[in-house]
């Protein structure tokens, strides 16, 4: 619920920064210089509707207010940039813009992202938990040096100071490049190398402070040979405890079980042992320009589209209006697929499988649903993936990990795409095999010509609904075999 509030509060900093911009802009009354009150309502209907289709879209109301980092106030500024553009766009449709002057959508971006990321730093500031205090805990300080000065050495000045409970003092820190040696890390002198560690701790000694602990910032593999083995002898002496905070801070996983990108290229399936080659020429390099560009001009022409169609499903099935799944993408990354949502929610019953689930997708989708699945509206808001770099407009279709085809790796190599070779010669009702040979035979084949083949066969699909060819796939599959190009 509470987040709920927040998308209120957001969207009435963007209303709000909206009737400042052209306060500032117009003087007062704010219609002095409008064409009519009704170009006011205007704006602000297609301003608060672009809001609510965006900010849930990219999530900026789902943070936890106390704990704001820097790159959810990035998204922020993002988001509210779509919005504006959005909103723009869309007038400019309408009325070419007649009514907006040039200097208020910037001013309204401006405003807007200051007014949501005030809210969330004062929150911040407010709630931040006190350090540990009191006279009596002096006696308790801890004494560390810590090695590495660098982003986890950030990470661990944090932990310390809002999470621990008993006092530590980090008397400096020590780098393994000696250019750094007496500059200042978050106010902490960089005292010199590893190597000097031992004479740094007599020094302190000197001065009555005992350094009890040494904290690793980063991993000890890291660390020249000659500082690993220094370390290792003051463990062995006993006298000082080694932390391994960068080692610890999370699951470790050994790097030769970490698959190299590049490696997908080679690794073998049935049908591509002998045959599957890594895209070649210059269309898949500036393939991904094509994509951003496209992409970009769709979502300002398609913004009413966007706008009615989230309208229509928040009447037809209700809120949340975007359905998500996680789904391997480019590399096997996971990545979560957004679409507008067309079915009634229903969970899975214990002990149902997954295609007797699935089964019960159909009862589920309204009459409405249906169409929108037919004219591919609920797959608009991946033209964002398009944009963020998870997806492609032509590709293999990112499929759930149970669906993907055994040993079918490769076609993780390339983007996933919108619609693909497989998806215009029958899509779900191929089964995973054949889906693997003609996504296989697309990334053989990848050109500009495809492409755009591909792209209008799929208008032809959506008029035509089914465009199977049980034929094409039987090429496919002998050309696959053989190692000659074509259909």
């Amino acid at each position: 619920m509470r987040k709920y509030l927040y998308l209120v509060h957001d969207l009435l900093c963007i209303a709000a920064a909206l009737l400042v911009a052209l306060y500032l802009r117009h003087g007062f009354p704010l219609i002095q210089e409008f064409s009519g009150p009704h170009d006011l309502r205007l704006l602000m209907v297609v301003t608060v509707a672009t809001s609510l289709v965006v900010l849930p879209l990219m999530r900026t109301h789902s943070s936890i207010w106390r704990f704001t980092s820097m790159s959810e106030l990035v998204d922020i500024m993002i988001a509210v940039a779509v919005v504006v553009l959005i909103t723009n766009s869309s007038l400019f449709l309408i009325s070419r813009l007649a009514m907006m002057p040039r200097s208020v959508p910037p001013m309204q971006w401006a405003l807007a992202v200051a007014a949501m990321s005030a809210s969330r730093l004062l929150v911040r500031q407010l709630l931040r938990p006190a350090g540990a205090k009191g006279r009596h805990l002096k006696a308790l300080k801890q004494h560390v040096i810590v090695v590495g000065a660098g982003h986890t050495a950030e990470l661990y000045l944090q932990f310390i100071k809002r999470i621990v409970q008993h006092p530590v003092m980090v008397e400096g820190f020590v780098d393994s490049d000696p250019e750094r040696t007496g500059r200042m890390f978050q106010k902490h002198r960089i005292l010199g190398t590893p190597t000097e560690l031992p004479q740094i701790i007599e020094q302190f000694l000197v001065h009555g402070i005992h350094i009890r602990q040494i904290v690793l910032a980063q991993l000890i593999e890291e660390l020249p040979a000659k500082e690993r083995r220094l370390l290792q002898q003051m463990k062995d002496v006993g006298t000082i405890d080694i932390v391994h905070f960068a080692q610890h801070m999370g699951p470790q996983v050994q790097p030769d079980t970490i698959p190299d990108a590049q490696d997908y290229y080679h690794l073998a399936t049935t049908l591509a042992q002998q045959v599957y080659e890594k895209p070649t020429g210059l269309y898949p390099r500036i393939k991904r320009a094509f994509d951003v560009l496209a992409a970009m001009l769709l979502i300002v022409v398609f913004s009413p589209l966007l706008l009615l169609t989230w309208l229509i499903v928040a009447l037809d099935v209700g809120l949340p209006v975007i359905f998500w799944q996680q789904r391997p993408g480019l590399f096997g990354k996971p990545f979560r697929l957004y679409k507008f949502r067309t079915m009634r929610k229903a969970g899975r019953k214990q002990g149902e499988d997954r295609l007797s689930h699935k089964s019960g997708d159909r009862r589920r989708t309204s009459a409405v649903g249906r169409i929108l699945r037919g004219l591919r509206f609920d797959e608009l808001p991946q033209l964002f993936h398009i944009i963020a770099g998870t997806m492609s407009f032509v590709g293999p279709r990112p499929l759930l990990p149970e669906d993907q085809p055994s040993n079918g790796q490769t076609r993780l190599s390339v983007r996933p795409g919108v619609t693909g070779w497989a998806q215009i010669h029958g899509g779900d009702a191929l089964s995973p095999e054949d889906k693997l040979i003609l996504d296989i035979w697309y990334i053989r084949h990848l050109s500009l010509w495809l492409d755009v083949r591909i792209l209008f066969r799929t208008l032809l699909v959506v008029l035509k609904a089914d465009m199977r060819k049980a034929h094409v796939i039987e090429q496919t599959r002998e050309s696959m075999r053989k190692g000659v190009s074509g259909t």
